[in-house]
């Protein structure tokens, strides 16, 4: 995350980003409700749930994120400004349709409704005008709520498929990983040198990355770590659910994450982002967030 000179935080630069792990937790109580809470990981992450597929699922992760950080960075270092934003605006859109064709599909199948069975086209129609709207919303709308909403849809929605394609080991170890990832890529890495290439644009640096950024006047956090946060939270309910818990306490565990991914938040707002203007956001949020996770795993030991 990042923020302007003044550091003043308010209550919506905490609330705000939890949008996406709270449509996170709908989404995952949802698919569990009819069943579809494992899906076949494809190409090139590996299905087998063993630490070893784990690690190289995750070292596959990471490279695609170096991959694409490094790509924005030369793009916005040389001024290529509306190249970036057209390749930006084309593979969000491709996430986008992807994820909201899967919801719509499988909510159509999964809770039979007949009108949509039975004119299969309409499941398009139906994901083209959500996909749309998802978009317009998150890169044109004025509106910091509205867009929250919209970038806090489609960070949710990979959140969940991450959840519930991808091995409990692959899972585990990205939850480890990409905290200490976030770190070396902040302060000694390419994300750091980033922010600083975007100053030189002034208060115009998070129009230039609006989708991959939820900007709260002067202070944005990366759709990233939105991710990071739906997927700990729907795979710490998925986990209980699938440990013979109730829903209801499922869901208080997803709930007891999402308030430990709070609590993150305010302590990296707050005490680490004024430091540098630019922090982490992933470390504090993900270990509190871990909590009930955490707990779970000793019960089972």
């Amino acid at each position: 995350m990042s923020g302007s000179e003044e550091h003043t935080i308010r209550l919506y630069h905490l609330l705000l980003p939890l949008t996406s792990p709270i449509i996170a937790i709908l989404l995952i109580m949802t698919l569990a409700s009819i069943g579809e809470t494992q899906v076949p990981a494809g190409p090139p992450f590996q299905s087998t749930n063993t630490s070893s597929a784990g690690l190289y699922n995750v070292i596959v992760i990471i490279i695609i994120m170096l991959a694409a950080t490094y790509l924005i960075y030369r793009l916005i270092k040389r001024g290529f400004i509306r190249t970036f934003e057209t390749v930006k605006n084309v593979l969000l859109a491709i996430v986008v349709i992807s994820s909201t064709f899967f919801y719509v599909t499988t909510y159509v199948y999964g809770y039979e409704i007949k009108p949509l069975i039975n004119y299969p086209l309409s499941t398009i129609v139906v994901t083209a005008v959500i996909s749309a709207l998802i978009m317009y919303a998150a890169i044109r709308a004025r509106n910091t709520v509205i867009r929250a909403l919209a970038i806090g849809s489609y960070s949710s929605m990979a959140g969940v498929i991450f959840t519930i394609a991808l091995p409990a080991w692959t899972l585990v170890l990205l939850l480890i990983a990409l905290p200490l990832y976030d770190i070396v890529m902040v302060y000694r890495g390419l994300l750091g040198r980033l922010v600083t290439e975007l100053s030189k644009y002034g208060e115009g640096k998070y129009p230039i990355l609006r989708g991959l950024i939820l900007d709260m006047n002067g202070i944005g956090i990366g759709v990233g770590d939105l991710v990071l946060y739906s997927t700990l939270v729907s795979l710490t309910m998925i986990q209980y659910y699938m440990h013979n818990f109730p829903v209801i306490q499922s869901a208080a565990a997803a709930l007891g994450s999402l308030i430990g991914i709070l609590i993150g938040l305010y302590i990296t707002f707050r005490y680490i982002l004024p430091i540098k203007k630019y922090a982490p956001a992933l470390p504090i949020p993900l270990l509190l967030g871990s909590i009930p996770l955490i707990y779970l795993v000793t019960t089972l030991i």
